[in-house]
């Protein structure tokens, strides 16, 4: 059994704990599936945790109270070591939706008692068995917005419950190609560094030439979705390229990892800007450098991007330019009430 096959082989129990919303058995496997002092990183909702106990009573015991019939439905799932000279251990990236019957209230967000759906993506470092590391986002504005209540900016592009990868294969089995593997990261990699400086609509401003043509990025909500070139560029790049200038993405010191036709992409943060401009989440300027959380998976097709799941930290975004997405949703409330 090769390292990647043999990695996601340990999450399996926690996987079907998940998929099962059985709460024992939950709490269980993270505790056997994650060390004493693994360091939790879920954004601006919950912070900073160290090992499965906080994980469980910080995140998952509240989520499973709210959605009794919880469950986390995989679309992605992968493994690999860290690609480029950094070195920096092998990983695990996951990506999917948590389904449920929202039941009770969860983060200050009123229960619906219908189905409702929140996208994830979380990404581990394994080390001797364990998981080390945990870097997640919870699409929690997604949960905002089927309850009913929007806090934020209107979104540019569409809102979506984002489906897994085009080719059926978003679940990898089977030992990795590691030249294949590679040579997609590898694609990704210059497409990042070509669309740090132009438009994404040619190949000197970055998905062009390296994008499918129908291309589709889902974004997390709060930005939405968008496909093709132009879309991308319109829907998606041009309000950050018109509303943060200094705007440099932290590539390097980010962990690329990759299997097959899909890449994975942290970085904690994956960049920095100043808010300098108009148009940026509808907000106006207000001079703050700000940075931004982001977890990505890229499926690459026949040398070209062809479908690429973003999901950033936005209630951090917010918060960091003076908004606090919360306390809008609390007084949205009181005033519908």
């Amino acid at each position: 059994m090769s390292t990647a096959e043999s990695h996601k082989a340990l999450i399996a129990p926690l996987q079907a704990a998940l998929s099962g919303g059985d709460s024992g058995a939950v709490r269980l496997a993270l505790t056997e599936l994650f060390a004493p002092d693994a360091r939790i990183r879920l954004g601006a909702l919950i912070g900073v945790l160290h090992g499965p106990d906080a994980l469980w009573e910080r995140a998952y015991a509240p989520l499973l109270a709210a959605m009794p019939d919880l469950e986390r439905l995989s679309l992605i799932e992968m493994a690999g070591p860290r690609w480029g000279a950094q070195g920096g251990g092998d990983w695990i990236g996951l990506g999917g939706n948590f389904v449920g019957t929202f039941c009770a209230p969860f983060m200050g967000i009123a229960a619906t008692g219908r189905p409702v759906h929140m996208r994830y993506h979380e990404y581990l470092r394994v080390v001797e068995g364990r998981v080390v590391e945990m870097q997640a986002l919870w699409d929690v504005p997604q949960l905002m917005h089927q309850a009913g209540v929007w806090p934020m900016a209107p979104q540019r592009g569409v809102d979506w419950m984002c489906p897994g990868p085009a080719s059926g294969q978003g679940i990898k089995t089977g030992p990795r190609d590691a030249a294949v593997s590679e040579a997609s990261v590898q694609i990704v990699w210059d497409m990042l560094h070509e669309l740090q400086q132009g438009t994404a609509t040619t190949r000197q401003g970055g998905l062009g030439g390296f994008g499918h043509e129908n291309a589709v990025w889902y974004r997390p909500t709060g930005l939405g979705t968008a496909r093709g070139h132009r879309g991308i560029a319109q829907d998606i790049c041009r309000q950050f390229r018109e509303g943060l200038s200094e705007n440099t993405r932290h590539l390097t010191e980010g962990v690329f990892f990759g299997e097959g036709d899909l890449v994975a992409f942290t970085g904690w943060p994956s960049g920095t800007a100043v808010h300098s401009g108009d148009g940026c989440l509808g907000l106006a300027p207000t001079g703050r450098r700000v940075t931004r959380a982001s977890l990505d998976v890229w499926r690459v097709e026949n040398g070209l991007i062809r479908e690429c799941w973003v999901m950033v930290d936005m209630l951090d975004l917010y918060a960091q330019l003076g908004v606090d997405v919360f306390a809008r949703m609390a007084q949205q409330i009181g005033e519908a009430a």
